[in-house]
């Protein structure tokens, strides 16, 4: 049977602590919690470096990045929770495979699928993560990014999934930026051989990407009018979703 780390067991105490009291002192967590002053003081001080814990002169709260983890949370559930029957209609209209992704941290991750009743489909499960710089919805979600923050989260040779990959960090760029000017994105199989997709963005007030609705599809099954009503359906449910979420101040 695997034993707890005895220290991570005394950061629970004190989250746990701080979550029903609100605040407190170094020697109060150390008396309550029976953990030795000087055990409580080094995981005072790392938590506090670590923005788990914001510390005001001697007291200690609850700190800016379980806001974050909590707010970040908040955001692709409500982002979720609208979406998800437009894509239901989507999927039933179209009996295609519609999805919702956001980008989180240095990936592309699907907070929302629907997919389609028929018997030969695309699956793809929530919570699935993709590569920034392979696939419709990915290149769509980073092409907003400075090219500085660009420069960080990809290297300058890229992994290559199918022979229609782009590998370049800079021939990547060019493509970001033509998709932040037509705000549409296209994958011609270049995550994986056979599939392809179109991705439409969802916005905030401020006009910024902040997910992207995408419809993947077998290359060899479509024409190019079934894609182009496709895109046509997804650019008015983009509207609504970005109107829904502007109206309750996203």
């Amino acid at each position: 049977m695997k034993k707890i780390v005895p220290s991570m067991e005394k950061i629970d105490k004190i989250f746990n602590y701080l979550y029903l009291k609100e605040k407190a002192t170094q020697s109060e967590l150390s008396k309550a919690l029976n953990i030795p002053k000087a055990t409580t003081n080094r995981i005072l001080y790392t938590l506090v470096t670590m923005n788990y814990l914001n510390q005001n002169d001697k007291e200690y709260t609850l700190g800016n990045k379980f806001e974050y983890f909590a707010d970040t949370n908040q955001k692709h559930t409500l982002i979720k929770r609208i979406s998800v029957p437009y894509l239901e209609e989507l999927s039933l209209k179209f009996k295609e495979t519609f999805k919702i992704s956001v980008l989180d941290k240095n990936k592309i991750r699907v907070i929302a699928s629907i997919e389609s009743n028929d018997f030969y489909k695309i699956t793809v499960p929530e919570n699935a993560i993709f590569p920034l710089h392979a696939g419709a919805a990915s290149k769509l979600l980073i092409c907003q990014l400075s090219e500085k923050k660009l420069s960080s989260l990809l290297p300058e040779k890229l992994p290559k999934y199918t022979e229609n990959t782009i590998v370049s960090r800079e021939e990547l760029k060019k493509e970001l930026f033509k998709i932040n000017i037509k705000k549409i994105a296209f994958d011609n199989m270049e995550h994986s051989n056979s599939i392809s997709a179109v991705a439409i963005p969802i916005f905030n007030e401020n006009n910024k990407i902040i997910s992207a609705i995408s419809c993947p599809f077998f290359s060899n099954n479509q024409n190019d009018q079934h894609i182009d009503e496709i895109v046509k359906a997804m650019k008015d449910v983009s509207n609504k979703i970005s109107s829904t979420l502007n109206n309750i101040n996203y």
